[in-house]
């Protein structure tokens, strides 16, 4: 599999993910969330539960840990790719 088909499948995974946590109505609280996973942004999504929970929220931390990985994934796949 290619570093691009990699990422790809990385992207389709968690949009399933996103479909899946988005009945969450916790989530919806924290602003931008729902945008930020509409683009991908997953920087701009942990960062959005960061803000509104905090970073040691036990409620979500799940969801972060889920999120911190799929960021660095990405940021391991992106380096790969350039080299």
């Amino acid at each position: 599999m290619s570093r691009a088909d990699s990422i790809g499948a990385l992207d389709h995974l968690m949009d399933d993910w996103y479909r899946q946590v988005r009945a969450d109505r916790g989530l919806q609280a924290a602003v931008g969330f729902d945008s930020s996973m509409e683009h991908r942004d997953w920087d701009g999504a942990k960062g959005s539960i960061e803000r509104t929970y905090g970073r040691s929220t036990r409620e979500h931390q799940g969801t972060l840990d889920t999120l911190a990985a799929a960021i660095q994934c990405k940021r391991m796949l992106r380096v790969s790719q350039s080299r």
